[in-house]
């Protein structure tokens, strides 16, 4: 049994739970009178690998749910959605949120993701919380296509039929948007954009498509006449050609989630989607907010230096 240290005593992580942990944080919330104002949480991460028993059966192809519900999302040539660093995120016991997670009791009647989330929510005085799946930010680096449409297709049923549902209204959800196919985008968000709780549709950003592709602009309209917001979550890809100079997994995550952002935000500006679409909500998310004045001013640079050269 695992045991953690708190104030001096060993504790087994069992006699823990969310609200336990986050003790400190709510005092802090009362003291700040927190609960008087409105706090939405845009980008609630949520362990839906802690779930594929119960996401995969939702997807459509035979062979690809054959083939991947085997071993909790694991296959004999590794995870169904790829990962790019391992476990190396982890803090090697130092943080306590993944053991945790999974010896955390919680009571029937209720999905456990709700009951989790509620926790932390009620805590941290949080009225309203965003979910985004965690592992599956990384769909856009699968190689098959059809893969990334049957898992996007799997989540967003189980997350809007088994999880929102019960979750008072408190939770709300962006769903995944398989990118690498315009015409399953196009289908996911006529088959759950209607569905309670869904604001919207996210695409992860670490990816090499590019977002002002022709393709896309049926998609971006459908989402704009039906009045559903577009974000588009950033990532690390230790994989990616640049970040292969980096040796260590801090320099990789602190500079791709900025990277993956700035690369597709600039293909946005740039070719004028603003303009295209301007009733379109469009939203970055995970990446911070330092790179946006750094965007501007190089930007604005290099259309200026153009545009004098054209008037000489």
């Amino acid at each position: 049994m695992q045991l953690l240290a708190e104030r001096g005593r060993r504790i087994s992580v069992d006699e823990l739970n969310t609200t336990r942990l986050l003790a400190h944080a709510r005092k802090q919330a009362v003291q700040r009178k927190l609960d008087d104002l409105l706090i939405v949480d845009v980008d609630a991460h949520h362990y839906e690998n802690e779930h594929y028993n119960d996401i995969l059966p939702f997807m459509e192809n035979e062979v690809f749910k054959q083939w991947t519900m085997g071993g909790r999302g694991q296959t004999d040539r590794g995870s169904i959605v790829p990962t790019n660093a391992g476990f190396i995120q982890d803090m090697g016991g130092r943080v306590t949120r993944y053991p945790l997670r999974r010896s955390e009791k919680t009571e029937d009647g209720k999905h456990r993701d709700v009951q989790l989330g509620e926790r932390w929510m009620d805590a941290m005085s949080v009225d309203y919380s965003c979910l985004f799946p965690t592992g599956m930010l990384n769909i856009g680096m699968h190689p098959q296509k059809e893969m990334e449409v049957d898992l996007c297709w799997a989540y967003n049923r189980w997350v809007t039929e088994k999880v929102l549902p019960e979750a008072g209204g408190r939770m709300y959800s962006m769903l995944c948007l398989p990118f690498s196919d315009p015409a399953a985008c196009m289908r996911q968000v006529e088959t759950f954009g209607s569905r309670n709780n869904v604001t919207g549709f996210m695409v992860t950003t670490v990816r090499h498509l590019q977002v002002n592709d022709n393709a896309y602009m049926r998609l971006y309209r459908m989402m704009e006449e039906r009045g559903l917001a577009l974000a588009f979550h950033s990532g690390p890809n230790w994989n990616e050609p640049v970040f292969r100079a980096c040796n260590r997994f801090l320099s990789v995550h602190a500079l791709g989630f900025t990277f993956h952002n700035i690369l597709h935000c600039t293909n946005w500006v740039i070719n004028g989607m603003g303009e295209r679409f301007p009733k379109l909500p469009v939203i970055w998310i995970e990446s911070g907010l330092a790179w946006v004045p750094f965007l501007m001013q190089r930007l604005d640079h290099e259309y200026m230096m153009l545009h004098l050269k054209l008037r000489c």
